[in-house]
Parts: structure tokens; C-alpha cells; sequence
């Protein structure tokens, strides 16, 4: 592994750290040297991908959190903190949003997404914030949607809160750029998890914009992994306030 990509010493939190995405970015970002806080609202599932952290060599610490409460939040982070000091790495991964016609998102619905999807990127970033100015540094990657900014019907609260998050993650770039703190973005296009995986079956909109895309295929939790590791680590060092689709090629289609 060239030195750049090394995450060694460094601390991670990935929310939604559970399954799909999540467990995928918490795994590569200890397969790179990092030691790992898994944060979700399953236990059981945190600290099954905790304990494959642990077999591979590196500190793992599991907190059951829910991302859209404020007082949960304060305590991932102060927990992390006296387990390991520092935090040099955040991964706002935690979302989601199923298929609802405009006209069927009643505002209780609408509020619950926003908090679910930007919201919590916003908190979970301010909690963190400041341990990373006083490190000195930080990388903070949030994890949009390519459907954010695409043609997909009736998503729109989740389309909504995703493209949302592009914004913030410019914003708060800009913001913290004085403070050596990184703020950057990762859209993933269709990615097969194990809650999506009934969609590609089912829905016939998301079928039709599979065919579109030009690798020819769904991606997998793994594809996403490469892009967190260069954003977390010095590789990216001068990047900050971009977004990195990873979608096959389906944004240029």
C-alpha cells in the first residue's frame, strides 16, 4: 500500500455501520490501518462488523446510536473520545428514504427523512468538529446519492435530503477549510444491499434505470470502499468540498 493510503493511527466513526455501505467502509478503512467506532441502531449488527474489524488486528468500539437524536450523537462521540482521544475521520453513511410519491410524503414523513439524511450529517459533523481543530486536522465524507441529482420518480424527500447533503458538504468545506478540516462527498448510484435488493426486482422505474447503466450492472457495498479510503487519507490531502459519483457511469449516460 502506497504510504498515502495508509490510515494507520488514525480514528474512524462510520454510522451506519451495520450492513451494506457502512460495513463495507468501516471494513476497508481497518483494512487500512485504522481503528474503527461502528455506529448504527442495531447492536447486533455493529458488533458483528466490529468483531471482523477486531480479527483483522484493529481496535474496534460499537455504539448503538441513533443518527436523528441530538443527545445519541453527543454521546457516540464523547464515548469515542475517551476510548481512543482523537477522531480523524468521519463517515456519514447513515440514511435512507423509501419510494413515496410526492403526494404521500405527509410533512411528519418529509421532517423524518430531512433529519435521517441531512440533519444527522449536519450534527454528527459539528460533534466532531471540534476535536478535529484541535487535532489540527480531519476528514469528513458524507455519503449523498447520484438520485439526489437524477431523473428517479417519486423519491422526492429522499432525492431531496441527498442532493442537500452535496450542499452542505460544499458549505461546510468552505467553513472548515481554515481549520484543516476536509469535507467531501461520495454519490453512489445503485448499490446492491441487503435492504435495496428487493428493489431491483421489484421497482420497475429502478429496473429500467439499471439498463442505463453503462458498466452494465448494480454495484456492490465493496465498490464504494476504494473512494472512502483515498477521501480519509493523505491521498486526498489538497481535495476538499468535491463530490465522487460512484455509479457506473450513469450520471454520463
Amino acid at each position: 500500500m502506497l504510504a498515502t493510503f495508509s490510515l494507520k493511527d488514525k480514528v474512524a466513526i462510520v454510522t451506519g455501520a451495520g450492513r451494506g455501505i457502512g460495513k463495507a467502509i468501516s471494513l476497508g478503512l481497518a483494512e487500512s490501518g485504522a481503528d474503527v467506532v461502528v455506529a448504527a441502531r442495531t447492536t447486533a449488527e455493529i458488533e458483528r462488523t466490529a468483531t471482523e474489524i477486531r480479527a483483522m488486528g484493529r481496535k474496534a468500539l460499537s455504539i448503538t446510536t441513533d443518527v436523528t437524536a441530538s443527545d445519541q450523537i453527543s454521546t457516540m462521540v464523547s464515548r469515542s473520545l475517551e476510548e481512543f482521544s482523537h477522531i480523524d475521520i468521519l463517515v456519514n453513511n447513515a440514511g435512507g428514504g423509501p419510494k413515496r410519491p410526492a403526494l404521500q410524503q405527509s410533512e411528519r414523513y418529509w421532517d423524518a427523512i430531512m433529519r435521517l439524511n441531512l440533519t444527522s450529517a449536519l450534527l454528527c459533523s459539528k460533534a466532531v468538529a471540534e476535536t478535529m481543530i484541535r487535532h489540527g486536522k480531519g476528514s469528513i465524507i458524507n455519503i449523498a446519492s447520484v438520485i439526489g441529482r437524477g431523473n428517479m420518480p417519486h423519491y422526492t424527500a429522499y432525492a431531496v435530503s441527498k442532493d442537500a447533503v452535496i450542499t452542505l458538504t460544499h458549505r461546510l468545506a468552505l467553513e472548515w477549510a481554515q481549520y484543516h478540516i476536509r469535507v467531501n462527498a461520495i454519490a453512489p448510484g445503485f448499490v446492491e444491499t441487503e435492504i435495496a435488493a428487493r428493489y431491483f426486482t421489484e421497482d420497475e422505474d429502478l429496473c429500467e434505470e439499471l439498463k442505463r447503466v453503462p458498466l452494465g450492472r448494480a454495484g456492490k457495498p465493496e465498490d464504494i470502499v476504494g473512494a472512502a479510503i483515498y477521501l480519509a487519507s493523505d491521498a486526498s490531502g489538497y481535495v476538499t468540498g468535491k463530490t465522487i459519483a460512484i455509479d457506473g457511469g450513469l450520471t454520463r449516460a
